[in-house]
């Protein structure tokens, strides 16, 4: 009798959350589709760098994820446009994240349903598709990271089969994204955890793969990083300073999974630092108590959580350097994420799952609404219109071989057709240093259009504007620069026939 009623109240909380969660779900789907048939992937200055390595412009760019350019290099994808490859590679990316979901819910057993509507909503998250669907190797390492947890945390079997596979996918991972280096420690410690010395080969593949890459890429880099071959910022933190810094951003970093990360950077660092330790200890405590239910899969994905951060965390520390956000965290979420929803499901937490559900919704859709209306985003889809575009073909009559540069008020939207040439922004409001973006005050921003001005001046380079306003052509109206206004656009340059 009781355990009738037990069933009937289980079913009732799975039948009540399934459908909010659906239209949780549905509702970002939606979004995310229109964000990707409006910007398609997102792009970074490295998609330059991919681009030219998977045409074979420029094969030396060894401090670039190898995979990522060879695979759009390859056949089929060879057969189309650069631009449509990168395209096509972001919606099977996406198509392949969702087959692993279902694969995992399948996995955990009843009412898969809710935890594939659960997945979903963290995948479909701000944080998370603007990884898994953008022009760079993030978003293949994000699908080999879920098809690697998948394997992990879910799949039983201990067969040659399974460890030949396991090994393959950890080797390669090391090729797509140099994080995955931190599977040594992790397994390292899974080992010590659950005596399955099995995963020693695990360990020996990974390793194996990185001397490889070493040897094959010596200027990677990882190496560049550790001989502290990197532009850092003038004045340097110390090394306490720098571990108060990056722990607390790691706090509101993760806070952001349930709220924007427009809120949680506002977080009062001394408050995100004493959070981010009380963290720490309560995962420690529950790894520490829990070892013996290591084969729970909450277990498992915070275990893969932590050692992911210690090991991000430490290898900031050690290259000095400040790039705690949610592209370099992903990894960290990710499981974080599934470990949340597995036991908020588990335990029927009715009332967190839906405040969590609404809370995930509202601040994606806001992000989504918040970007469509802005004219500054850095889209694939955007940059392939202008290398098809009039303009393109204007500003190639102009180029010479005297200019290097380019300056512009939206170089997101031609870096990728002039991609031998630096673009750079013309008065930049923020510059990246050490693996983060720092505003500049009003007259280093002026400073900036100043050295635009100077290499205008010298023939170096050209500036180009688009929609420009009657400021911006009274600041470049310079004498001696010759000015074409065609098709929504400006371009300044000193004639070859004056140089």
């Amino acid at each position: 009798m009781c355990n009738n009623i037990s069933n009937l109240k289980t079913h009732r909380f799975f039948k009540n959350t399934k459908y909010p969660l659906a239209v949780f779900f549905i509702a970002l789907l939606i979004g995310t589709v229109m964000n990707f048939c409006k910007y398609g992937p997102y792009i970074t200055p490295d998609t330059i760098g991919y681009f030219n390595m998977a045409q074979g412009k420029d094969p030396e760019l060894t401090s670039l994820s190898p995979f990522y350019s060879y695979f759009l290099s390859l056949f089929p994808f060879s057969l189309i446009s650069i631009f449509d490859r990168a395209i096509v590679s972001g919606i099977l990316m996406f198509l392949l994240a969702f087959y692993l979901l279902f694969k995992m819910s399948r996995k955990i057993g009843e009412n898969s349903v809710n935890y594939f509507f659960a997945f979903g909503i963290s995948i479909l998250s701000w944080w998370s598709f603007r990884v898994l669907g953008s022009a760079h190797a993030d978003s293949h390492f994000y699908l080999m990271f879920l098809f690697w947890i998948y394997l992990f945390i879910w799949k039983n079997e201990r067969s040659t089969l399974y460890l030949i596979l396991i090994c393959f996918l950890s080797a390669l991972m090391v090729w797509v994204k140099l994080n995955a280096l931190f599977l040594v420690p992790l397994l390292a410690l899974w080992v010590i955890i659950s005596k399955e010395k099995q995963w020693i080969y695990v360990i020996s593949a990974t390793i194996i793969s990185w001397l490889i890459y070493r040897w094959n890429m010596p200027e990677n880099i990882l190496d560049l990083h550790l001989s502290n071959q990197v532009v850092l910022q003038a004045s340097q933190l110390s090394t306490i300073g720098l571990f108060y810094e990056n722990l607390s951003t790691w706090f509101q970093v993760n806070l952001a999974l349930l709220f924007s990360d427009l809120l949680t950077q506002h977080i009062p660092k001394p408050l995100a630092f004493t959070s981010a330790l009380l963290s720490f200890a309560f995962l420690i405590h529950y790894l520490v108590k829990s070892h013996n239910q290591h084969n729970n899969p909450i277990y498992k994905a915070l275990l893969i959580s932590f050692v992911y951060s210690v090991f991000f965390l430490g290898f900031e520390l050690k290259i000095g350097y400040k790039e705690i956000n949610y592209r370099t965290l992903f990894p960290q979420l990710v499981t974080l994420s599934l470990a949340l929803w597995i036991y908020l499901i588990q335990y029927n937490k009715k009332k967190s799952i839906l405040i969590i559900g609404l809370l995930i919704t509202s601040y994606t859709l806001s992000g989504h609404y918040i970007i469509w209306q802005r004219n500054d985003v850095a889209s694939l889809i955007t940059a392939k219109r202008f290398d098809n575009s009039k303009q393109k073909e204007t500003i190639e009559r102009i180029l010479n071989q005297n200019h290097q540069q380019i300056f512009s008020n939206s170089p997101e939207k031609i870096m990728l057709s002039f991609n031998t040439i630096d673009v750079l922004q013309i008065a930049p409001k923020n510059r990246f240093i050490e693996g983060k973006n720092y505003p500049l005050s009003d007259a280093e921003t002026e400073l900036e259009r100043q050295k635009s001005i100077q290499a205008l001046k010298d023939g170096s380079a050209l500036v180009v504007l688009f929609q420009p306003t009657k400021e911006d052509l009274e600041t470049y109206n310079i004498h001696g620069i010759k000015y074409l206004n065609e098709n929504n656009m400006a371009i300044f340059y000193k004639d070859r026939l004056t140089q």
